[in-house]
């Protein structure tokens, strides 16, 4: 295939959103900027068909791994642009811009009105654009790429109401946080360029399957993991993400729930052939995400702020996702993270309409209360995602869910007891949530009386990702064919590529267990009924624990944010005593005492020439009587 072959399809994914952003800014935003977002939303519609007819020929065993032109070279070294398009990437693209079309959607209404209308549009939509390059790249620099793309993306978008002192706050958090992550994607980089001379994906698998032992590749794989932690929000790095919900509703369902913070599981899955090698580190990754899944679903259950439930919410399942990775289960991985991309999207945006409703950025358990009546459709829709959240049958969540859970119970040990207690946590904090926000009594809102269900262009695209949330369980099949079509060779690309390659970890999604099934059911049933218990038949409950040391526990989640909190003071003292010692101590001293310095030799030599030409014959004597000795000599 050449660049000519490339399908229409392929190259509609970035010319589409480039061509949007373009006549957004150059035109839209100086003619008519209440209508920026009308040619990001035809840019949306276009994404979306070419990523699900790419889908199409990739099921169908069209994949393609083609670089399109040189665009970096120092010596024999070289990188390209390219674009692959094979199962794995394909099946995330097509959530993230069905997904994020919806979002985009929803934003429309929901930051109508807003003074920065078109600035939001048009970063939102370069995000939209960031992570179709990380998803379709070929190449580990190309994908750094788009990876810093998408951090800058998340600054200015978390951000964005700026006049806030707390969206400053959050915004230059996740902005640090992420950067101590993407230094090491930088390192593992470097180090591929240093050991294998490729960053090429499918020449790194070859050479992975080759059986020859890397001196490096322990490090590399290190380095990946801890890229993939902070993006992805896993322990120790997570802290971010709670914070980030300080941006606008839409930002949070698009980048921290469907897209960015899966954007670390996406490197694992591409990076697994290398990773796998190495010894030991599967079982980190799988006891990274397993503590993360576990500590965040019990931080999630004693939030009041929906919006914070739901952050935490999305570090646990993003736990278990990396839980799954850890076992080898690559398929039951990306599985998850299709699902968890439309039923996590549908709940963010129904706490947006529920704060749309009441005027208000962000909602707290005590604003609100029995609204099941008043907003039917958010209802409809929040139910709906909270059960495919918590694993109910024959929901999509409980297929991927369950596949995770398979895989920790045959593994056996604490993983296998983890994994089971992340089910009823899940449960518990979402239904936790459902009972308060729709069924509970105690509303402080003073107009929660004439709260309304909302506009259309606002309960639509929810109701639609409620669905997908609950259909997503049909896609098993076809994502199996999709991941292995994408790891075990491709049909057609470049020469030489197109093998089959004996790579490890499991690409099949295993059968259902109707044991673990019935387990994990068994867990998620009693965190249901505990949520139950302790907000609807005994409602102060939820109230009465607050105010002690209990809560302040949950609150600085067991501690780790007071010893974080206390680490970067740490780290900025001794920023300042550098800057106060170093730099205005010795360089600027060195600075200073140079210029003095020069001063005094100018000085000392204006002394010695001040015109009396008697000096100057004696110099020229004495100069030249020590030439003539050297020379006689």
């Amino acid at each position: 295939m050449t660049a000519a072959q490339v399908p229409l399809a392929a190259w509609l994914l970035f010319a589409a959103p480039v061509s949007a952003i373009l006549f957004g800014f150059f035109v839209m935003r100086r003619v008519k900027p209440e209508w920026t977002h009308l040619p990001i939303l035809l840019s949306c519609v276009i994404v979306t068909a070419a990523a699900f007819w790419l889908a199409a020929d990739v099921y169908t065993g069209h994949s393609f791994d083609l670089n399109l032109f040189r665009w970096a070279a120092a010596g024999a070294f070289g990188v390209d642009f390219g674009l692959r398009i094979d199962g794995p990437g394909v099946a995330v693209l097509a959530m993230v811009s069905l997904v994020g079309s919806l979002i985009h959607l929803y934003a429309a209404g929901y930051m109508k009105g807003d003074a920065a209308f078109g600035r939001f549009f048009l970063i939102f939509h370069l995000f939209f654009l960031a992570m179709i390059g990380l998803l379709t790249a070929n190449n580990y620099v190309q994908l750094y790429l788009f990876w810093e793309l998408v951090g800058v993306c998340s600054y200015l978008l978390v951000g964005f109401w700026f006049h806030k002192e707390s969206a400053r706050a959050a915004a230059l958090k996740a902005f640090i946080t992420n950067r101590i992550g993407d230094f090491g994607l930088l390192l593992a980089v470097l180090l591929i360029v240093l050991q294998f001379k490729v960053t090429h994906f499918h020449l790194l698998y070859l050479k992975a399957a080759s059986g020859v032992s890397f001196a490096l590749l322990p490090l590399i794989g290190v380095c990946l993991v801890w890229a993939a932690c902070a993006k992805s929000a896993q322990f120790p790095l997570y802290f971010w993400l709670p914070d980030a919900m300080e941006g606008p509703t839409p930002t949070s369902a698009l980048m921290h729930a469907a897209t960015m913070v899966t954007a670390g599981v996406f490197l694992l899955v591409r990076s697994w052939p290398l990773i796998a090698l190495v010894p030991g580190l599967p079982d980190l990754v799988a006891w990274i995400g397993g503590v993360t899944a576990l500590f965040a679903a019990i931080i999630a259950g004693t939030k009041k702020d929906l919006k914070r439930i739901l952050a935490y919410s999305t570090v646990s399942h993003l736990g278990l996702m990396m839980l799954a990775l850890g076992l080898g289960q690559v398929g039951a991985a990306l599985f998850h993270l299709v699902v968890h991309g439309f039923f996590k999207a549908a709940l963010f945006l129904c706490v947006g309409n529920i704060a749309h409703a009441l005027h208000q950025s962000t909602v707290n358990v005590d604003d609100v209360g029995g609204l099941h009546k008043s907003m039917r459709l958010t209802y409809l829709s929040f139910l709906l995602a909270a059960l495919s959240l918590a694993g109910v049958f024959p929901l999509g969540g409980f297929f991927s869910k369950d596949a995770i859970l398979d895989a920790a119970w045959h593994h056996g040990g604490p993983l296998a007891l983890m994994s089971m207690l992340v089910a009823a946590g899940s449960a518990f904090y979402i239904f936790r949530m459902l009972f308060l926000v729709f069924y509970g009594a105690r509303s402080q809102q003073k107009d929660a009386a004439h709260v309304h269900e909302a506009e259309p262009i606002l309960g639509i695209p929810v109701l639609f990702l409620a669905l997908g949330a609950a259909a997503a369980g049909l896609l098993k099949a076809p994502l199996e064919r999709f991941v292995v079509s994408g790891l075990r060779g491709l049909p057609s690309g470049l020469p030489g590529l197109n093998l089959v390659l004996n790579l490890p970890g499991e690409l099949f999604l295993p059968h259902l267990n109707w044991i673990v099934a019935g387990l994990g059911t068994l867990m998620a049933a009693l965190g249901a009924a505990t949520a139950w218990r302790l907000t609807m038949s005994d409602p102060g409950f939820d109230w009465r624990w607050r105010g002690g040391v209990a809560e302040a526990m949950f609150e600085s989640d067991f501690g780790w944010k007071i010893l974080i909190d206390r680490g970067a003071r740490a780290v900025s003292r001794v920023a300042d005593c550098i800057g106060r010692v170093l730099d205005k101590g010795c360089l600027d001293g060195l600075i200073e005492g140079m210029a003095g310095l020069t001063r005094a030799a100018g000085t000392l030599i204006a002394r010695s020439a001040q015109g009396r030409v008697n000096d100057y014959l004696w110099w020229m004597v004495i100069g030249t009587a020590l030439l003539l000795g050297r020379v006689l000599r």
